[in-house]
């Protein structure tokens, strides 16, 4: 049996998103981190102390000429995105580039096309469908323990993250739960509504909400910087079932529907009306696991096995952040 390469990774970017990446990177036994670019020395210094044998660069050049990765993940600024992977993609590096895609849709489409042309795999990394609640309910709706479903309810608020420095809430944001609407109900929306606002910051939208309409289903998420304490949650009403997922704790909330159906007594026609007695509630406990280890370790086994990766589901949640505030 031939022994498998290990994958040469670095890590472009070592900010917030960043730092968890090269953490992660290094725990990684078919992975071997080769190094980091951050064009702070003072970024590169704090890397340096934690990963005293990582070399560290100030330019993607340096890093390339050095190094030679076979991948990089991407996790600068996001207004730098398209430049960074552009740059990657040209020499046939495979770039797992976080969410957002890029500052346009279009922009999204054309590193797309740019990756094909190159024969290279570009993954974008939209943590939150690796989070193991997020797999669990997709499981669930599949195999049809909610019914058809009606309305989902999301919600991600708290304060404002010092670390994001030109991204609005929808596209920070509210664009997670775009993305997981669309991956939970394996469609795009029909319909957009959106209400954007400015509250406590000039140049950016810091409060948002979205009404999205799908061909059997609806959909609200509300996003903000403002509500003082952090929630993460999706709410979802089926025909056969109600459930509550936490995001942050990866937990369950299941109530089963128990119904009888029966005709109202009357002289008039009527439907039959659904008698609810008490629900059964399950809490269903899944394995915690980090999602930002089980997104690198998908895009690595894609890489590892040549599987094909489709990043096209990246543009349309960008789409639909950025559209723009409903005429009332």
């Amino acid at each position: 049996m031939h022994m498998q390469k290990k994958l040469k990774w670095a890590v472009i970017g070592t900010g917030n998103m960043g730092g968890n990446h090269v953490r992660t990177l290094d725990l990684l036994k078919d992975i071997q981190l080769c190094g980091i670019v951050d064009p702070s020395k003072k970024q590169r210094d704090n890397i340096s102390k934690k990963y005293p044998d990582l070399p560290t660069y100030e330019t993607s050049e340096e890093l390339y000429t050095d190094q030679k990765p076979d991948v990089v993940s991407i996790c600068v600024p996001t207004k730098l995105h398209t430049e960074v992977t552009r740059y990657f993609l040209n020499k046939k590096i495979h770039c797992l580039l976080e969410k957002p895609i890029a500052m346009t849709p279009e922009e999204g489409i054309a590193l797309i096309e740019l990756a094909k042309a190159k024969k290279t795999h570009l993954f974008v990394g939209h943590i939150e469908r690796f989070n193991p609640a997020v797999r669990r309910v997709k499981d669930m709706i599949n195999k049809g323990s909610l019914g058809k479903v009606t309305a989902i309810i999301a919600r991600r608020v708290g304060g404002f993250p010092p670390q994001i420095k030109d991204a609005n809430i929808a596209v920070d944001l509210a664009i997670h739960d775009i993305d997981i609407i669309n991956y939970l109900l394996e469609e795009q929306p029909k319909e957009v509504y959106c209400n954007k606002q400015k509250n406590h910051i000039e140049k950016r939208e810091d409060a948002v909400e979205f009404f999205l309409k799908y061909s059997k289903a609806s959909a609200y998420i509300q996003a903000n910087w403002i509500t003082p304490v952090k929630i993460r949650k999706l709410n979802i009403t089926g025909t056969e079932g109600y459930l509550e997922m936490d995001y942050i704790n990866q937990k369950i909330e299941f109530y089963e529907s128990n119904y009888e159906k029966f005709k109202e007594s009357s002289n008039t026609f009527s439907d039959y009306i659904l008698r609810f007695s008490e629900p059964d509630k399950v809490t269903i406990s899944v394995a915690k696991k980090e999602p930002l280890r089980e997104e690198i370790e998908y895009f690595m086994h894609a890489l590892l096995e040549n599987k094909p990766i489709d990043p096209s589901f990246s543009v349309e949640a960008l789409r639909i952040a950025t559209t723009k505030n409903s005429e009332s």
